[in-house]
Order: structure tokens, then C-alpha cells, then sequence
């Protein structure tokens, strides 16, 4: 092949990648963007381009016909559709890697594309910001063209993993880890703010530091974790108190509320017949537990 990389879509993402590429000593990149001829956006492109060294080709087709790694930095809403357009094009011994942050099933959709035998698909998953991280920014890969990508471009200094995975692996890492990652400043406000009217905002921080402080996540899950589902019954009647305290007060309580209706759930699942009275068990097994009961209550669910 001709080059080693095209980039399909040329935004931020694309260029800060690009250009750090560039900076090690790969010369073989190329990109195209739809908008690169646009009135408004067009000029934007090819400045990026321009400040990195690198060529923008005129059509679709010259972009990903000569290159043995083709990466999508498009955007989730045409991620689907973009490879669609490439993927049956492509070549035994090309690699299309899609980089835009979509679900694991797009991405499951993605690899039953229909292609020649010998094209390999990937799922890389930005898991930090590119401006400042360029393309060491850390990314995690899966799927059948993970090995290559990971081969290709880690030489260049790129902070890639290869987990091993199916494909959609990294994008579910990434979505996942949204749900603790977003989810904890909310929680965070949602306590604070009542203590803060109260008059007990350091008061509530101190006492939530005795209690954190100094664990690592696997030390916070395997204190909380079990525990948690063996006296889920008892906590959801802890947490209607305090839905109705921040209610009260005027206050949003959308996440006790959240939690109040979780707790309920594990209850009913009555989980401690497994896990046993005291939450004696560690965060993995009791993952698994969860797991197999609900499997066993809705059917088998697991990714294939």
C-alpha cells in the first residue's frame, strides 16, 4: 500500500493524531473530509492540514484505496454509515478502524459489514482528550484488526492496548466506565448541595473520607459491593427518607432515586441466599452471582 494510514474525517481528533504521527517520522498519512471544500468549515480542514504535513485527497475512494490502515474519526451519528461505504471496498490485508465514539452494538454492526476475506475490522476506543495528549492520547483496541493496528502504529508512539476482545470490547469499556466516571460527580452534588444548605458541607466530606480514603477501587468494591446486595431491602427503605428529605427541600433527587429503584431490584433478587447474610464476598464473585441470577430470571444475555 501506498500509505500506511488514512484518516476518514479530519476534525480535531483526526488532526492532533495526525500531526503527532507526523512528529515520529510517519510520512505515509493521508486524510479526507466531507467538508473539506465546504464554505464554512472547508478552510478550518485545510489549515489543520496544512500546519501537519498532510495531504488531503480529493475523494473517498483515493483515501482508503491506498492505505492499509483506514481510521474513522467521523462522528457516532454516520459512524455506521461511513463504514458501510468503505468496508465492501476494501482490500485483503486492510484494516478499517473505527475511532468514533459509538456503542459496542454499532460496532458489532459494524464488523457484519459485508467484506472480502482478508479485511480485518477494529474498535478503537479514545479513552481520554486528544488535545493535549496528541496521539499518545491512551486508546483502547478489539477486534480481529486490533493485532495490526496495534503492531503498525505502537512503533510510532502511540499509547495503544490490544485487550484481546471482540469486537465492541473497547467501546464498552469506554461507555461503561462512563457510568461510574459521570455518574460519581452527580452523586457528589446531589449530597453536597443539601449539606451545603444544612450547613454541613465539610461535615459530610470528612465522614465520607474516613470511610473512602485511601482505598483503591477494588478495596472501595469488595467493602461495598456484596454488602450492598445483601441489605439492598433495608437501603432502599433508607434511601425513600432520603428522596423525601431532598424533595422537600426542593432539591433534584433523581440519583437517590435512581439508587432507591437499584436497590429494590438487587432485593428482589434476593441474592444473599448465595452470598450469605455478612457480604463475605469479593466484588468479582459477586459480580458473577448477580450475573448468573439474572440469567437465570431473564434468559441467557451474554455478548457472543
Amino acid at each position: 500500500m501506498e500509505n500506511l494510514i488514512a484518516f476518514i474525517g479530519f476534525g480535531e481528533a483526526a488532526f492532533h493524531i495526525a500531526n503527532g504521527l507526523k512528529s515520529e517520522g510517519l510520512d505515509k498519512i493521508v486524510a479526507y473530509d466531507v467538508n473539506q471544500d465546504h464554505e464554512k468549515f472547508g478552510a478550518i480542514i485545510r489549515k489543520r492540514a496544512e500546519e501537519a504535513g498532510i495531504t488531503l485527497v480529493e475523494t473517498l475512494e483515493a483515501a482508503y484505496s491506498n492505505a492499509r490502515l483506514v481510521a474513522s474519526l467521523t462522528s457516532a451519528k454516520v459512524a455506521y454509515q461511513v463504514a458501510k461505504s468503505v468496508i465492501p471496498n476494501l482490500s485483503a490485508g486492510q484494516v478499517f478502524i473505527d475511532m468514533n465514539a459509538t456503542s459496542p452494538t454499532v460496532k458489532h454492526d459494524i464488523g457484519n459489514i459485508q467484506r472480502v476475506e482478508g479485511v480485518q475490522v477494529c474498535d478503537a476506543a479514545i479513552m481520554s482528550t486528544v488535545p493535549g495528549n496528541g496521539h499518545r492520547v491512551e486508546i483502547f483496541l478489539s477486534g480481529e484488526g486490533a493485532d495490526t493496528f496495534y503492531s503498525e502504529l505502537s512503533k510510532y508512539g502511540m499509547k495503544l492496548s490490544d485487550l484481546n476482545a471482540p469486537l465492541g470490547g473497547s467501546s464498552a469499556i469506554k461507555m461503561f466506565r462512563s457510568v461510574f466516571m459521570k455518574g460519581l460527580p452527580q452523586l457528589m452534588i446531589e449530597s453536597m448541595y443539601p449539606a451545603l444548605k444544612f450547613g454541613a458541607l465539610d461535615a459530610l466530606v470528612t465522614s465520607i473520607n474516613e470511610s473512602l480514603y485511601g482505598k483503591t477501587l477494588d478495596e472501595l468494591a469488595n467493602m461495598l459491593v456484596a454488602r450492598t446486595m445483601v441489605h439492598a431491602g433495608r437501603r432502599a427503605k433508607e434511601m425513600e427518607e432520603v428522596v423525601a428529605t431532598l424533595e422537600s427541600m426542593g432539591i433534584d433527587a433523581s440519583m437517590s432515586m435512581g439508587a432507591k429503584i437499584k436497590l429494590e431490584q438487587l432485593s428482589d433478587m434476593n441474592l444473599i441466599d448465595v452470598i450469605g447474610p455478612e457480604g463475605k464476598m469479593n466484588y468479582k464473585d459477586a459480580i458473577a452471582v448477580l450475573n448468573e441470577r439474572r440469567e437465570d430470571k431473564h434468559g441467557n444475555s451474554k455478548i457472543q
